[in-house]
């Protein structure tokens, strides 16, 4: 039973990230990318502060070593500034399902910096996984390209920065794996990941000028609910359905769950939206999360 039920929550955490995905694709052709990054972490901030507190009794980790606070500032300005900002812009220039597919190469990202850093190295059937995610991800992206309206220019770059979406992420992986060795609870690392990610959205956005102006384009109450939605679903509550998982089903079978998202994603893409999906794309789809899911059952 309790297996199941850690599977079950795998699969409740997927359908955190599509959510997500789904949301702030639309929001963000409403507003911008970089205004859904920014708003996203204001809201989300409070809410893991208030998690964290139900976890760990405090609200905020205090008492750390100043290594594990450089490692896990340095995981959140990589994983929820750099990344977000990128990733973010994916979804709204290729769409949800695209750039989630595109995230499946995160894993491999990750193996290959856990081997230059942390000399881990892959199993043969770890190789397969990588080699059967990389054929995935090409063909998804072969397939929607024939299928997108953008210009080839337009496509590739976003196709491009969705990839350095994808690498950013891992690396902020392989930053919070070397914060975590002091025994930090999840929640408490994440608290300070999403601190690190908004204080560097805060300046990007004071830079660019519009730290004012991405708080007026969400003066919309529906836009603003949504939001609000999604920053509870992904960064609190999809963390926290994570850790019960993990305490009650083996960390790989979890986590090759969570990477059902962008087959989640892709009913309603067709049903809601009325997106054309070649087969191709879903043949793609469900190589590239068969890969991934290799990378961490083998």
């Amino acid at each position: 039973m309790e297996l199941f039920l850690g599977q079950f929550l795998g699969v409740l955490t997927a359908a955190c990230w599509a959510q997500n995905s789904l949301i702030y694709s639309y929001i963000g052709r409403q507003v911008s990318s970089q205004t859904v990054a920014h708003i996203r972490l204001w809201i989300a901030l409070p809410l893991i502060l208030a998690a964290n507190f139900l976890f760990t009794k405090t609200v905020f980790p205090l008492h750390l070593s100043a290594e594990t606070y450089l490692y896990l500032f340095s995981s959140g300005l990589v994983g929820f500034f750099i990344a977000d900002l990128l990733i973010f812009y994916g979804f709204v220039e290729l769409g949800p399902r695209e750039t989630l597919v595109i995230m499946t190469s995160s894993p491999i990202f990750s193996a290959a910096l856990s081997w230059m850093l942390f000399s881990e190295a892959l199993s043969p059937m770890q190789i397969i996984g990588v080699i059967v995610t990389i054929a995935g991800v090409m063909l998804v992206i072969r397939e929607d390209r024939q299928n997108s309206s953008s210009s080839h220019t337009h496509y590739v770059k976003g196709v491009l920065i969705a990839f350095g979406g994808s690498f950013a992420q891992a690396a902020g992986m392989v930053l919070a794996k070397g914060g975590m060795v002091s025994q930090v609870h999840p929640v408490s690392a994440n608290t300070l990941r999403i601190t690190a990610g908004l204080l560097g959205l805060i300046i990007y956005a004071a830079v660019r000028g519009q730290f004012i102006s991405d708080f007026r384009k969400l003066k919309n109450t529906r836009l603003l609910l949504l939001l609000s939605s999604a920053a509870f679903v992904g960064p609190v509550l999809g963390i926290i359905l994570t850790l019960y998982a993990i305490n009650l089903a083996p960390v790989g079978v979890v986590t090759a769950l969570t990477q059902l998202s962008p087959i989640l994603v892709l009913p309603v893409e067709r049903f809601v939206f009325g997106k054309h999906i070649r087969p191709g794309a879903v043949i793609g789809t469900l190589l590239a999360i068969s890969g991934a899911a290799l990378l961490f059952i083998a």
